[in-house]
């Protein structure tokens, strides 16, 4: 254990008594849910009285975003803080190179247990629907890119989404058969179960919990697409899947309670991109595979009871690539084979009510589009906008605010410079000395 840790575990941690232990961590996610498709964000028909709960228990991220506008590069995101097109993860079924250096591996040299539970889609796990293992061929490190070789202890995943009676499912590399239920009730028993252990051994833990739902083709229980039967079946199975998320995000939040470590459990909920289908934005422009609004910002929360007591919301921005420097800022790591610069920013002063505006601009990249978003304006394919109602109908000022123009153009190719840089490493014809984790 480093000094600074020991040191920390004697007096205090953060501010908060130290006589529970390190804050576990638990990072859920789901699968193309729209910003407007929760209950607090006004949602006129689906219903989720848990996320309610929770948002209004911790804090309410009014504008939370996704790193990229598809699954598998926002969670490459989650793990490693980098902007995935960084590692050249730049569309779904690209993997995350075992070069890069992820949150699990990290909080591992602390102590932590490690779990991942649900989709994947990084790489390394086979019968991955739609396909997996695209991108450029690994030049450091020739190991299957599964959760198991991302520093995750335990790992009960699928290559890709999956549905009810799904039968590819892992648990540590062996096949296992699909178990009876809706597939986010079958997933949180799963993760429950594991981390009933880690809590009975006093053993801080990170669990990545990342739901399937509702990506489509939509299958909820009959129980759960009932209420939404006027909608048609189509809306009825959606909304039905996001229910049956909601119910299994209760049943975590009860749990924890149940086994005394919800004051000390930093958990966090969103989701990977936009939604798949127009009009469940809340009138935000775009949709998922769109470098906009509605296809970049989701759902945000974080409940943290020990370190929030007072529930808040906040419209400051921030982005999946904070995960990671949130939580070695936290336990105080520090991580010298990071592959290169990390994107994201630790979230601590905020979560501490001492961050007004995000300190530096975010930064998105899709093929030939880019955008840049601060608190108040964004770059996006060289217009500059200034951010109003909400990102809804954001006002185009490229003639007017010539110097607010010409500091985010000149970022804008700051940043890219450095991600081509980064790029270099990854081609396969490289010079670079193959690298293996240990």
């Amino acid at each position: 254990m480093k000094l600074s840790l020991l040191i920390a575990a004697l007096v205090s941690f953060r501010g908060l008594s130290i006589a529970a232990g390190k804050p576990n961590i638990i990072l859920c996610m789901t699968d193309d849910q729209g910003w407007h498709e929760t209950g607090y964000n006004g949602h006129p028909e689906l219903k989720t009285p848990e996320l309610d709960k929770m948002a209004a228990a911790g804090i309410r991220f009014d504008r939370f975003y996704a790193a990229f506008p598809m699954c598998s590069p926002t969670r490459a995101s989650c793990l490693t803080g980098r902007y995935p097109t960084r590692y050249r993860c730049m569309t779904w079924g690209h993997d995350l190179p075992l070069r890069e250096v992820t949150i699990a591996e990290a909080v591992k040299t602390v102590g932590y247990a490690t779990g991942h539970f649900g989709k994947w889609h990084l790489g390394g796990i086979e019968h991955a629907i739609g396909g997996t293992g695209r991108g450029l061929p690994e030049s450091f490190d020739p190991k299957p890119r599964h959760p198991g070789n991302q520093g995750f202890d335990e790992w009960f995943s699928a290559g890709n989404n999956y549905d009810i009676g799904y039968e590819y499912i892992y648990h540590n590399g062996e096949q296992v058969p699909p178990k009876p239920g809706d597939t986010s009730d079958v997933l949180m028993a799963v993760a429950l179960e594991w981390i009933g252990k880690q809590t009975a051994a006093k053993k801080p833990f990170l669990a990545v919990i990342w739901f399937p739902s509702p990506h489509g083709p939509h299958q909820a229980t009959p129980e759960d697409a009932a209420p939404y039967a006027r909608a048609g079946k189509g809306k009825a199975d959606y909304y039905g899947e996001i229910a049956g998320v909601d119910r299994a995000m209760g049943k975590l939040r009860q749990s924890l309670r149940e086994m005394k470590v919800a004051d000390n459990t930093m958990l966090w909920f969103c989701s990977d991109n936009g939604p798949a289908a127009p009009g469940s934005t809340g009138g935000l422009p775009g949709q998922k595979k769109n470098l906009t609004e509605g296809g970049l910002r989701v759902p945000g929360i974080l409940e943290w009871p020990a370190h929030i007591p007072k529930p808040f919301a906040t419209s400051v921005p921030v982005c999946t690539t904070d995960f990671y420097p949130t939580t070695l800022d936290l336990l105080d790591i520090k991580m010298p084979d990071e592959a290169g610069p990390i994107d994201g920013i630790s979230l601590l002063p905020l979560i501490d009510g001492k961050m007004e505006k995000r300190p530096k601009p975010l930064p998105f990249q899709d093929g030939n589009q880019s955008r840049l978003s601060d608190n108040e304006y964004t770059l996006a394919n060289g217009k500059l906008f200034r951010f109003a109602e909400g990102g809804r109908k954001d006002v185009e000022i490229t003639d007017q605010e010539p110097e607010v123009l010409k500091k985010m153009n000149a970022w804008m190719v700051e940043w890219k410079a450095s991600v081509k840089k980064d790029q270099a490493a990854y081609n396969f014809k490289s010079a670079a000395k193959p690298k293996t984790k240990q």
